[in-house]
């Protein structure tokens, strides 16, 4: 029956932790954010207790959101428009706890130093006109992203240089939890391997060293997804100590 298949669907998506990445349409961009997910899937298997599955694609109009912590989602400047009832979804999730990394990989194509959105950060605004998001704000040097499970300084992809934003969370709300963090560094195209699990796209301009660093970005963005503000709660360990201690 149509309730029992959507039952082995979810218990399918759940049963192990899945990288999601929306479907855009677009099937070579569909396909580097499969990649991506996979090259990004090995690292924290390898390198955390996290035991990743293969990344599921996710269309926004069907699929439940609320199955997936984290979605990666490309922005192009050719993205189709969205579904009707799409906007109402994602509000949802992203009031449910849910998190987006928006990446809309133009950071290549600027000048460095050029002001200005790029191309592809003009049509994520077009798409999220409709979305009650609250303010972004250039993301903090003390964001706990910085220190999720790598101590980053920087947020490079397969590009670098520009900045990488977050919304400002409302510390009631969430436990305070950024809900959508947005940049354009490509960070699939430098997560992202070929059949043999090889990187598949050269990094520019710091080649493999920046690889290596947007690794450890992905890392930082799927623990933070998986457990929020918990390594901003440990600095109030000593005062909670001393209390009990009373």
């Amino acid at each position: 029956s149509p309730a029992r298949a959507q039952d082995e669907a979810i218990i399918a998506a759940t049963a192990e932790t899945r990288l999601a990445y929306v479907l855009t349409g677009l099937s070579d961009l569909d396909e580097l954010s499969r990649a991506g997910l996979e090259g990004l899937s090995l690292v924290l298997n390898r390198r955390t207790a996290v035991d990743a599955g293969d990344p599921r694609g996710v269309n926004l109009a069907v699929d439940d959101l609320n199955l997936f912590p984290l979605l990666y989602w490309p922005i192009r400047a050719d993205h189709p428009d969205l579904a009707n009832g799409v906007s109402e979804r994602l509000d949802g999730y992203l009031r449910q706890g849910g998190m987006i990394l928006f990446d809309t990989g133009d950071a290549g194509t600027l000048i460095p130093g050029q002001a200005g959105p790029g191309p592809g950060e003009q049509r994520l605004r077009q798409l999220l006109g409709d979305l009650s998001l609250p303010p972004l704000e250039p993301m903090p040097e003390d964001h706990t992203l910085t220190r999720s499970f790598y101590l980053l300084q920087e947020f490079p992809g397969r590009w670098t240089g520009r900045p990488v934003w977050v919304d400002q969370a409302d510390p009631n709300v969430n436990d305070g939890v950024s809900s959508v963090i947005i940049g354009g560094h490509d960070w699939a195209g430098a997560w992202a391997v070929d059949e043999l699990g090889l990187a598949a796209y050269p990094v520019l301009p710091g080649g493999e060293r920046q690889r290596e660093m947007a690794r450890r970005v992905g890392v930082n963005v799927v623990m933070y997804a998986l457990t929020g503000n918990y390594k901003t709660d440990q600095v109030h360990i000593p005062a909670l100590l001393e209390r009990l201690g009373q």
